[in-house]
Order: structure tokens, then C-alpha cells, then sequence
């Protein structure tokens, strides 16, 4: 059981801002059962190596099925009980049992997991290597949680925080990858270094330098096996995009970042044989990207498929979703699935809805990301050419 709250906190929250792109190669299936538990205060975070998903057990529900195609060497799941009592594991083979019961006279951890199968429970107490690590880091470590406390409604306004904060998640970087160089082949390692060491990063701002630093740490540092997984790879991406961030606008040339359609071809969108591509990208539960559906199904109907190609990226995270919200609509043209927005991290588009026109050599003529699409203008466009 994680002993440090500070910790356990900062994982999930970590968790949650990282994903990685790579073809579905497995799938793991993770029974969970309840027993006990007060199934309303319970969620489930289940990190595939992708996306973090979010599962809550339905009213009386005693089990929950989780079956999901997984891009790492081993997926992580997190049980989350009222708001403050959490554990990590990681899932170790394709099928797998966890077991949480319930006892109230466990005040510390009143939620635990009993034979479990083929599930590691990811703590600093059986863990020797993690807990020499945090006692390595403890004087820095020790800093950071007051430091928000005292700091945190002006990190991003006062250069001179930014600047104690950016020094001090340096110094605890620094101490986390010199120990995890030391044990380099083990995957907790790069677990950690993805969750905690990156994690840190995301309140630091623009800084080429270091994540050049970062990137050629991990490039040295780890196996070739962890480098090459879906997760891995998406490592890269990230910290590529921190050193030269892409920033669509029009009149540049799209970079060459393929989606692929529902039938897994590449979507292209240079030197096609249409006259433009519009892309946009959205989501099932975002209201202003459904808002815009009826604009685009008038420049559907308005232009042939030679003189205007349209294609749209969703970023949901759940498939059913995608799917089904695509029947609703009757969105009748190309589409794609870039769960979790990993690709579309890549280009720099951060929110949805975002949309691109681009010409036939791929140079972006329009480009709009939130507010209300300039139907007029795009069809200026197309029809001028």
C-alpha cells in the first residue's frame, strides 16, 4: 500500500497527462471484484499505455470486466476509494484478477486487494528499489509539497517562482535519473521515469534545452525493447514536441503527420487527387464540435468528393462512443480515431474543436480552432480554385 499520499496523488495526476501511439498488438483482460465496497465511491483508472481511462462499477454491481488492446509492456491500474484512499498495480499478463474488499476497521486503508492474479501491487514498502530512491529524494521532495501550498495560485504569474520551482523539480529530476540509470532494464524504471520524472515537467515552461537533455537521457539510458513500444515511442513524440513545438497557422505546409481511416489506410493529404482537404478534429462529448456538424454536412452536400475531401479526427478516448455518435449524426464521410489525441498532440492541437483546410500541394489555407467555423470562407476558398 503506498504510504505517501503526496505520491500517490502526483501518479494519478501524472497518469492522466501522458499517452503513446502504437497499432493494437494485444489486449489484456482484467477482472475486478468488489467485495463489500460502496460501489459509488469507487473508480478505476486503467492506463493501457495510451490513454488513462476512467471506469466506475455500475449501482450493485460485485465485478467489473476490463478488456482493452494494450501498447506496453505492462499496464497499470488504480483503484481510487472516496476521494483519498488509492493504490497502483501493475497487470503482469493477459489475464488477470483483482480482488478489493472493504474493512472499515482499516482506518489508514480501509480499501485493500487480497490474491490477486497475476497483479503487482506498485508500493514503497515490498518495493526496495522505489523506496531507496524516495529516501534518496526525501530532502528535496520534502520542499515541494509546502511549496505549492505557499506558491501555487502564482506559478504561472511570478517569474520568480517559476524559476524556485523549475530549480527544485530540476534537483529532484536530476537524483530520480541518476538512481534509475542503475537499473536501467527494469520496466519500473521507466515507468517511473515516464510518470514521475516527466511528470514534474509539466510545470516547467518553455525549455528546449532541457528536454533535449531529457530526451538524450532516455535515448542512453533504457532498453531498446521499452524504447520500441507503443508507450515508448510516444515518449519521443512528446519530447520532441517540448524542444521544436509544431504551431499550425495558415499558409504552412502541413507536416507529414498520417491519420488512418477506419479501414487502417493512410489518409492523405498531399498530392491528393482532391483539390482540398479539410480536417476536422473533434470529439463526441465536445458540444460546440457537434454544433458544427450541420456546417460541415452543407459543404458536403455543396461540393463533390473530388473538390472537397473531408475528414474527420476524433480524440475520444472511447471507442463505442466514437462510433455510435458517427451513426447519430450521419456523418457521412471519412473518419478516424486518434484516441487520446496522440497524433494529434503531435501537430500541436491542444483543444477541439480544430479545423484545417488544406490545398492540394498541403499548404493550410484556413485554420480555426475553437469558435464558429467560417463556412462562407472555406466555400470562397474551394470555389476559387
Amino acid at each position: 500500500m503506498l504510504t505517501n499520499t503526496y505520491l500517490c496523488a502526483m501518479i494519478l495526476a501524472m497518469l492522466s497527462t501522458l499517452c503513446c501511439f502504437a497499432q493494437e498488438h494485444n489486449r489484456v483482460k482484467i477482472k475486478v471484484n468488489l467485495h463489500g465496497i460502496d460501489n459509488e465511491k469507487l473508480t478505476l483508472r486503467f492506463d493501457d499505455g495510451i490513454v488513462l481511462e476512467e471506469r466506475k462499477p455500475g449501482r450493485g454491481d460485485s465485478s467489473l470486466f476490463i478488456d482493452r488492446p494494450i501498447h506496453t509492456p505492462y499496464p497499470r491500474i488504480s483503484t481510487i476509494y472516496n476521494s483519498q484512499y488509492c493504490e497502483n498495480y501493475f497487470i503482469e499478463d493477459n489475464a488477470a484478477i483483482l480482488n478489493l474488499f472493504y474493512d472499515v476497521s482499516k482506518k489508514d486503508a480501509p480499501v485493500y486487494s487480497y490474491k490477486n492474479t497475476n497483479i503487482t501491487v506498485i508500493d514503497t514498502v515490498s518495493n526496495k528499489f522505489y523506496r531507496d530512491l524516495r529516501k534518496d529524494q526525501e530532502n528535496e521532495l520534502s520542499k515541494l509539497t509546502p511549496f505549492f501550498k505557499k506558491h501555487g495560485h502564482e506559478i504561472r504569474t511570478n517569474d520568480s517562482v517559476k524559476y524556485e520551482l523549475t530549480s527544485l523539480i530540476k534537483a529532484i529530476n536530476a537524483k530520480s535519473m541518476s538512481f534509475l540509470a542503475t537499473n536501467s532494464n527494469d520496466f519500473f524504471s521507466f515507468y517511473y521515469f515516464k510518470d514521475q520524472v516527466l511528470g514534474l515537467t509539466n510545470f516547467i515552461e518553455r525549455d528546449p534545452e532541457y528536454y533535449t537533455h531529457l530526451l538524450t537521457y532516455y535515448n542512453n539510458t533504457f532498453p531498446e525493447k521499452f524504447r520500441q513500444s507503443g508507450e515508448g515511442k510516444q515518449i519521443v513524440s512528446d519530447l520532441k514536441q517540448h524542444i521544436s513545438p509544431v504551431l499550425l497557422k495558415e499558409n504552412m505546409t502541413m507536416p507529414d503527420v498520417y491519420f488512418q481511416d477506419n479501414h487502417g489506410d493512410s489518409i492523405l493529404y498531399k498530392n491528393q487527387k482532391e483539390n482540398f482537404v479539410l480536417l476536422d478534429f473533434w470529439a463526441s462529448w465536445c458540444g460546440p464540435c457537434v454544433q458544427q456538424i450541420p456546417d460541415i454536412k452543407a459543404l458536403r452536400a455543396q461540393f463533390s468528393a473530388d473538390s472537397l475531401k473531408i475528414v474527420s479526427i476524433s480524440i475520444d478516448r472511447d471507442s463505442a462512443s466514437y462510433i455510435n455518435s458517427i451513426k447519430q449524426h450521419k456523418m457521412d464521410w471519412l473518419h478516424s480515431l486518434d484516441r487520446g489525441a496522440v497524433l494529434s498532440s503531435s501537430l500541436g492541437i491542444s483543444s477541439v474543436p480544430t479545423v484545417l483546410l488544406v490545398d492540394r500541394n498541403g499548404k493550410i489555407v484556413y485554420y480555426r480552432n475553437g469558435g464558429k467555423l467560417d463556412v462562407d470562407r472555406i466555400r470562397s476558398i474551394v470555389r476559387k480554385d
